[in-house]
């Protein structure tokens, strides 16, 4: 037997070993279940609502089994009339085909369906969507004309005309508007003093501002274009006390006036947010006595001011973002320098982007009409599911005999492109409010105003046990005339308990009727974690946490003895039945810490593309790159490989260094002629992870002759999948960065000057401290002797040569 066919062999055993363990759990986890509603809300379970005397008066062994046990036994197990089977059933109410006709556009398709849905199984709805040409499309331009905005102002004014020629190329049927706003006139946002109010800045021709104001509409959208150039101009500039502006405050109302402003239902919604200041937030109105919450509904009077500005505090990020959902509107952040706050707020608004906006406001055409071809040529689908349902998006994309992926967005659409989504909806869990349990549920294209309406009804209970069913009885027979039976199973009144509400007293009363507590001689009464009580299982709670405990027929389930992860039971996303985690929407696993999508292993790029760049694995939501011939992909999505034929930089190299920079092995042959690409030489190579991954540009920091580095970037296409690359576009950054040559006879100098300037200071250092050392020797000395007290006559031990003292030996040894 080879190698390969033991593997095989391996593989097919632990597959049907894994199918044989699923199909066990599941059944136990059927079984457990006591009610109809129950076993409804287990998937893939199966209720048996016969009575006792409907089946040979002993009821089936089992009230719930799996799908698969209800194939195999059929008739055996209950009969037909008393299964109770629920499945999902979808009906198509509205379903108009698609159309690009100017008058009524039809861009998806269905419109309406019904859709019965049980907690647990899938369903799969069909969705297709056909760009419409020429759509409507509605320009909203909301300026700050606070003082430092004054220039922008005078420039915008004068491009009215070619940003609606910009637009109109796109579409003939375009309209514009424009609004200011400054902040809410009260402190600490306004000066409120008298001669600040009348006049709260100057402009630079030395002409006051005008009163400041919250917000104002100065023009409705409209057809007329040179309408907008005055309008524009004759907007006044004003001024405020703080840093951050009131612009939320106007985006609010700039939403939800769709009468005021005259946005259209049938178009696409356009607002340009320009301004050069932050933004105040909901909670800053407080500082200023402002304490009502934003109502998220029209205030403007006749003459289109704001007129709720002092008596309500400003929006929140979340309530602007809600409400442009619901609106259709797409906002574009055109900021006047690169601070990262509106890019932030662009990732907490849906549908919005961040442009900058220069000096001569030259750019601001150029930036909505790029903005808007990203919309019309990308669609991505938004829904407004509650929580309870977990709704997944697939497509192909416009690859048609591509693999069906987990996304919601597809790029590089045209008129006449059909895009088809498969769109997956399943029930988390049944909600405990019944009046929750009817949903409607709208599935749109973000910014354009079409959508599919979902009519659905969650199936959380059984027909049978609703009164007026044939299947529930009061005071039932089976139940000894002592409760009510329903879906074949009794529930007892007050004072009676047991199988069939044979029992009188409570149920804390013993019995020793125990023939239904175990499924067989060799188990314990109520496995043990129970009291059998007239035939039935009181399981036990936890005493040390009353929220876990055993629960099943025979007390043979538990909610909290599945496996752990970072010591959380099924790693804190999902509950525990019978000993299996029933995971969170989008995990799975043992522990339920396995992302089940494979959207994060996708390149956001909203083209067609494969999962991991077509070099690894999405395993539990993370690329796991290959590693083919000593080549090792890596990367979020498997995307950097250095040497592949993907990422040329290496190939490209001697080329830019020739052309660009006259250096390298090309130019020391003189054969930059053989480079046959077109290379731009710009100042500096602008880097936008984004947008490069939609042009698929490469940057590539090389290393080149004489030490130095140097900066290109190319752009790529591949025809087809899997097919060559070509290079179109490569630019090369104007300057090297090169290292500055070294010196050696200067340092060689520099070194020998310094050893000898050390040199004197550590000897001038050193006779410094001799001196001082010295000076206080002496200084001691001195001092020591001036304190002693000294006889100044003759040492004692002192003799002269000569003593005048008497010697009787010497003066006898003279009179001799």
């Amino acid at each position: 037997m080879t190698r390969r066919t033991v593997i095989v062999l391996l593989l097919f055993l632990t597959t049907r070993l894994l199918a044989s363990s699923q199909y066990r759990d599941r059944e136990s986890l059927c079984e457990s279940k006591q009610t109809c509603s129950d076993c409804l809300q287990t998937p893939h379970c199966v209720w048996c609502s016969a009575t006792a005397s409907e089946n040979n008066d002993k009821g089936p062994p089992l009230r719930c089994v799996s799908h698969q046990t209800y194939s195999k036994e059929n008739d055996l197990w209950c009969p037909p009339s008393k299964v109770v089977l629920y499945k999902n059933k979808m009906t198509i109410r509205e379903n108009r085909t698609l159309s690009s006709d100017k008058k009524n556009p039809v861009q998806m398709e269905p419109q309406r369906v019904h859709l019965s849905l049980k907690r647990g199984e899938e369903h799969r709805i069909t969705l297709k969507y056909s760009p419409a040409e020429d759509y409507p499309v509605d320009l909203y331009y909301l300026m700050d004309l606070s003082s430092s905005m004054e220039p922008y102002r005078d420039k915008l004014s004068k491009l009215g005309l070619k940003l609606a020629k910009a637009m109109q190329e796109i579409t003939s049927n375009f309209r514009i508007g424009f609004g200011s706003f400054v902040d809410k006139v009260v402190l600490p946002m306004t000066n409120t003093q008298k001669d600040k109010l009348e006049s709260p800045c100057t402009l630079k021709n030395n002409k006051p501002c005008a009163r400041p104001y919250s917000y104002k509409n100065q023009m409705p959208l409209t057809e007329n274009i040179t309408l907008f150039e005055a309008q524009v101009q004759a907007a006044p500039i004003s001024g405020n006390l703080d840093g951050p502006e009131g612009g939320l405050d106007a985006m609010m109302q700039v939403i939800v006036c769709t009468k005021e402003i005259g946005w259209r239902q049938k178009a696409r919604h356009l607002i340009v947010f320009s301004t050069d200041a932050v933004f105040h937030v909901a909670g800053d109105g407080k500082l200023a006595g402002i304490i009502e919450p934003n109502d998220c509904k029209c205030h403007l009077d006749n003459e289109g001011f704001y007129t709720h500005s002092l008596l309500q505090d400003y929006p929140s990020i979340s309530q602007i973002n809600r409400k442009a959902r619901e609106h259709n509107i797409n906002i574009i952040f055109a900021v006047a320098d690169k601070d990262a706050t509106y890019q932030r707020l662009s990732q907490r608004v849906s549908g919005s982007s961040t442009g900058t906006l220069d000096n001569d406001s030259e750019n601001v055409v150029a930036l909505v009409r790029g903005e808007y071809e990203k919309l019309v040529d990308t669609v991505t689908l938004i829904d407004t599911a509650p929580k309870m349902i977990d709704i997944k998006y697939f497509s192909r994309c416009l690859n048609k005999t591509g693999e069906m992926l987990e996304r919601q967005e597809c790029g590089g659409i045209r008129v006449d492109n059909v895009i088809e989504f498969e769109i997956a909806l399943k029930m988390t869990e049944c909600p405990a409010d019944r009046t929750e349990w009817s949903q409607i549920i709208e599935i749109k294209p973000r910014g354009i105003n079409e959508s599919l309406i979902i009519d659905l009804e969650l199936m959380c209970d059984c027909s049978c046990e609703r009164p007026g069913h044939s299947g529930y009885q009061e005071n039932a027979a089976e139940c000894k005339g002592n409760g009510k039976s329903a879906c074949g199973v009794c529930f007892c009144n007050s004072g009676f308990y047991g199988k069939q509400c044979e029992c009188e007293g409570t149920d804390t009363d013993s019995s020793i009727s125990t023939v239904d507590c175990r499924p067989d001689n060799n188990t314990e009464f109520c496995s043990g974690h129970g009291t059998c009580k007239c035939n039935v299982c009181n399981c036990d709670k936890r005493s040390n946490n009353p929220h876990e405990m055993f629960y099943g027929k025979y007390c043979e389930c538990d909610n909290f003895s599945c496996k752990r992860s970072g010591g959380q039971v099924c790693g804190g996303r999902g509950k525990c039945e019978c000993g299996t985690c029933n995971c969170l929407p989008g995990w799975g696993g043992e522990t339920c810490d396995c992302k089940e999508t494979n959207s994060t292993c996708i390149p956001p790029s909203g083209g067609n593309v494969e999962i991991c760049s077509g070099r690894g694995d999405c395993i539990c939501g993370s690329c796991h790159c290959h590693e083919r011939d000593n080549i090792r992909y890596s990367g979020q999505y498997c995307e950097e490989c250095p040497t592949c034929p993907g990422q040329r930089c290496e190939e490209l190299k001697d080329c830019v260094e020739c052309v660009a920079y006259d250096a390298g092995p090309l130019a020391k042959e003189n054969k930059c002629d053989l480079c046959m690409h077109d290379i731009d030489i710009v100042d500096d190579i602008e880097e936008d992870p984004a947008k490069d991954e939609r042009n698929n540009a490469r940057i590539c920091p090389t290393p080149g002759d004489e030490g130095c580095t140097f900066v290109f970037k190319y752009q790529y296409h591949r025809n087809g999948t899997g097919g060559d690359i070509k290079i179109f576009k490569i630019q090369a950054q104007k300057e090297r960065t090169c290292p500055t040559p070294i010196n050696v006879f200067g340092i060689a100098r520099n070194i020998v000057i310094s050893t000898v300037i050390i040199g004197f200071l550590i000897l001038f250092i050193w006779k410094i401290l001799t001196t001082i050392h010295d000076k206080r020797e002496y200084a001691k000395f001195e001092k020591e002797r001036a304190l002693a007290k000294w006889d100044r006559g003759e040492n004692p031990l002192y003799k002269q040569a000569i003593s005048t003292f008497s010697n009787p030996t010497f003066s006898e040894n003279q009179n001799e």
